[in-house]
């Protein structure tokens, strides 16, 4: 009796062959993000958190290694059962770079990070976008602040900006900025992340501040909280528009960014606007105009904020809750009134059980956090930048398309 017998054609090993290096990456990326999530992690540790073999794991943490993105840095404690001491694992923060930007209509903010969020220089400077389109715009802030930060001396992993508006950051598109000037759609990646030499997003202000705060104290477990950010705008285009206040909020829930689902989460109006109200509050524009200056006015503004962010804290019992912008100018009168607010909306005699402190990061909460919503992507994606970052310096030619960008728009 004859038998079927399975001959394997060359479509078929191509296609064991292609899952196989899909497997392979795949792993490597989650080996490499649980490095970093946890530094002065082991082998072992490793193993048991994602699942892998550890001869699996032994393999691919050589690898990169070897590529200079993880460096093996202490030993470990024995086990209970004796045996060899475990080699400690972390990000080589010197492999590379990444930029963070704030970008305002009159002025902007940078931080230069390291992989693992330590600062290597900051800078801010008043830059009037005076009418310019949107690109030149961005791209002369690139260059000033390579020219200032000097973003040749290691790799340039990639760029990370924070702007108010609607923004979808996993797709590239603006779908408005107040402060940026952009009424009608605008495509990010197309217009400016595709014309640089390294990956850039952009961000709305306040999520990029929430992912600062869950980016660098990823090793806390700080996982459902809200991020709210009070801008006091001193331009005269802000208070034309919106009478100079501006708020916005970033919530994270089960350490996630909540982006919603048209990627619009955390755009702020006040429940007690009507048809009357003048921005997104109560106050009047000529009342918003004396916030800083009026104490009676600045209380009405941070009690209708407070009351607003109280419901959203109670009903998603959120475990942290970050103010910043400009209201760290008033730090104990708002957080006074923001704490409250939250017990005097809690139904129950106890108190509210949550943390609540202004930003970690003060003036550079926006810079810092795009920095820091730049890193996760880098190590959550399955390709991430390895070895030709070494012997290929991305900001010259990213610096050599910007100058080509700007001849192209009728700058220098």
């Amino acid at each position: 009796m004859n038998q079927l017998v399975f001959k394997p054609t060359n479509w078929s090993i191509a296609r064991v062959e292609r899952a196989g290096k899909r497997n392979k990456i795949m792993n490597r990326s989650r080996i490499l993000r649980s490095i970093w999530l946890r530094p002065l992690i082991s082998r072992v540790e490793i193993a048991r958190q994602l699942g892998l073999d550890k001869s699996t794991v032994s393999t691919i943490v050589a690898e990169l290694v070897d590529f200079g993105v993880v460096q093996e840095v202490a030993q470990g404690d024995a086990s209970s059962q004796g045996g060899r001491r475990p080699v400690l694992l972390r990000t080589n923060n010197r492999y590379g770079n990444v930029l963070g930007l704030e970008l305002q209509p009159d002025y902007y903010r940078a931080v230069l990070c390291d992989l693992e969020g330590g600062i290597l220089g900051s800078i801010s400077e008043e830059v009037e976008r005076e009418g310019r389109p949107f690109d030149e715009y961005v791209f002369d802030i690139v260059r000033r602040v390579d020219s200032a930060l000097h973003l040749h001396q290691r790799p340039l992993l990639g760029i990370g900006m924070g702007m108010g508006g609607l923004i979808d950051c996993a797709n590239g598109i603006i779908h408005g900025s107040i402060p940026m000037e952009i009424a009608e759609e605008y495509d990010f990646s197309r217009q400016i992340a595709r014309r640089l030499s390294v990956p850039a997003y952009a961000e709305n202000d306040a999520n990029a501040c929430a992912w600062g705060e869950l980016t660098f104290h990823r090793s806390r477990n700080i996982r459902d909280f809200v991020y709210v950010l009070v801008q006091i705008r001193r331009s005269g285009f802000g208070r034309h528009l919106y009478g100079g206040i501006g708020v916005g909020v970033g919530v994270v829930l089960n350490g996630t960014l909540y982006s919603g689902h048209a990627s619009m989460a955390g755009e702020f109006r006040s429940v007690y606007w009507n048809e009357h109200s003048e921005g997104q509050f109560t106050l009047t524009d000529d009342e918003a105009a004396r916030v800083g200056s009026d104490p009676e006015v600045r209380a009405r503004l941070f009690s209708e904020i407070a009351r607003n962010m109280a419901l959203v804290v109670n009903v998603l019992n959120l475990d942290h809750v970050f103010f910043g912008g400009d209201v760290m100018a008033y730090a104990d009168d708002f957080k006074a009134i923001l704490h409250k607010e939250i017990n005097r909306n809690w139904p129950y005699e106890s108190e509210v059980s949550y943390n609540l402190q202004p930003s970690t990061f003060g003036e550079n909460a926006v810079a810092y956090g795009a920095a820091g919503m730049l890193l996760d992507r880098l190590f959550t994606d399955q390709i991430f930048p390895l070895g030709d970052t070494r012997n290929r310096p991305a900001h010259v030619e990213m610096v050599d398309q910007l100058n080509e960008a700007m001849i192209q728009l009728g700058g220098e």
